[in-house]
C-alpha cells in the first residue's frame, strides 16, 4: 500500500510533525521511508553555466540534521534512507516524486521561515495538484511538539459523485489493514443555505427539501457503506452533515479518536464542486486533523 514513503524536512521541528504519524505508519506497514531535504539557498555562479556552489559547512550541517533522523527512526526499526538535493522544496519534492514514484508524500503545513509561515498556499499548494500520488498534509502543534501519533479511525467525506469516490479504494484498504474506525460522510445545506435568496414566487422550492436531501444522503450512504465492507473485514459507519461542508467536515474529525481524514481534491463539476481551494483546502487550512489527500486521476464525472 504504501511501501514506499517521502518525508520532505527543511531542517526544523515543525517540518518534522509529519514524522510522528509517519513513524507509526511505516512501522505498522513495513514501509520505507525517505527523508528529503531541499538546499534552496545555494552560492551559485552569478554569470551562469557553472553548478551551484556549496557551502561545505552548511552541508555538514543537514548531513548531521538527516542522519539524526534517520537514526531515530531506525531505532525504532524503520527502514530509512535520507536525499539531498539542491533547489527550491517544491521543485526538489515534484522531481523525487516524478523520478521515484513514491506511494505517499507526507509533509507538514509549517515549516521555517519567517514567523512559521504556513506552506500552504506555497510549497503545499504547489504539491498537491501536481504530485499525482497521495499527499498526507500535518498541522504541527504550537509548541512544536508532537508524539507518535497511531491513527484509530479515518472519516471519508464524499459528495455523491464518482469524482469523489476515487478515494475509496485507498481508503477503504488502509482502514481495513489499520483497524481503523471508518465513517462515510456527506453534508447537505442547511435550511437557511438553502433558502437563501429564494423567491417563493419565481422558485416554489417544496417546504420538505431538506428532508429530501437528508433522505437521498442517507440513501446513497447506506449503499455505498454496504458496497466498501462487502469482502472486506471492515465496519463502515455513515452520517449526513448539515451545514458548510467544510467547517462540518472538521467537526466531525475532531469528534474522533485520533482521526484521519481522507478525501479527494475534486469532487463534482459544476457550482456544488468539490475542488483544491475549496473544500479540500479549507478542510487542510482549517482544521488540526491530518488530511490524506488522494489525486484525481480518471475523467470520470
Amino acid at each position: 500500500m504504501f511501501d514506499h514513503i517521502v518525508v520532505p524536512l527543511d531542517g526544523s521541528k515543525l517540518s518534522e510533525a509529519a514524522l510522528a504519524y509517519v513513524a507509526p505508519l511505516a512501522s505498522r506497514l513495513g514501509s520505507q521511508v525517505v527523508l528529503l531535504h531541499a538546499d534552496d539557498d545555494p552560492y551559485t555562479d552569478m554569470f551562469g553555466g557553472s553548478s551551484p556552489v556549496r557551502d561545505e559547512d552548511a552541508q555538514s550541517r543537514v548531513s548531521d540534521y538527516l542522519r539524526v533522523v534517520l537514526e531515530r527512526l531506525e531505532s525504532d526499526n524503520i527502514r530509512c534512507s535520507t536525499h539531498h538535493e539542491v533547489g527550491t522544496p517544491a521543485a526538489v519534492i515534484l522531481k523525487y516524486v516524478e523520478e521515484h514514484k513514491p506511494d505517499l508524500v507526507a509533509m507538514s503545513t509549517h515549516g521555517r521561515s519567517g514567523l512559521r509561515r504556513m506552506m500552504v498556499g506555497s510549497v503545499t499548494t504547489t504539491i498537491l495538484p501536481r504530485a499525482q500520488v497521495p499527499v498526507l498534509v500535518v498541522h504541527p502543534p504550537e509548541d512544536e511538539s508532537l508524539s507518535d501519533t497511531a491513527f484509530e479511525s479515518i472519516i471519508v467525506p464524499l459528495d455523491m459523485s464518482s469524482r469523489s469516490e476515487e478515494v475509496l479504494p485507498l481508503a477503504a484498504g488502509l482502514a481495513e489493514t489499520l483497524g481503523l474506525e471508518t465513517t462515510v460522510v456527506t453534508c447537505i445545506p442547511s435550511p437557511t443555505q438553502m433558502y437563501t435568496g429564494s423567491v417563493p414566487e419565481v422558485y416554489p422550492y417544496p417546504d420538505d427539501l431538506v428532508q429530501q436531501a437528508q433522505d437521498a444522503s442517507d440513501e446513497y450512504l447506506q449503499a455505498l457503506s454496504s458496497a466498501l465492507s462487502e469482502g472486506r473485514n471492515l465496519e463502515v459507519q455513515s452520517a449526513t452533515l448539515e451545514g458548510g461542508p467544510a467547517s462540518r467536515i472538521v467537526e466531525c474529525a475532531q469528534e474522533q479518536s485520533n482521526s484521519l481524514i481522507a478525501m479527494c481534491t475534486q469532487g463534482r463539476t459544476g457550482l456544488g464542486r468539490w475542488v483544491l481551494g475549496s473544500v479540500t483546502d479549507s478542510v487542510i487550512r482549517t482544521g488540526n486533523t491530518p488530511v490524506l489527500v488522494v489525486p484525481h486521476t480518471s475523467e470520470t464525472d
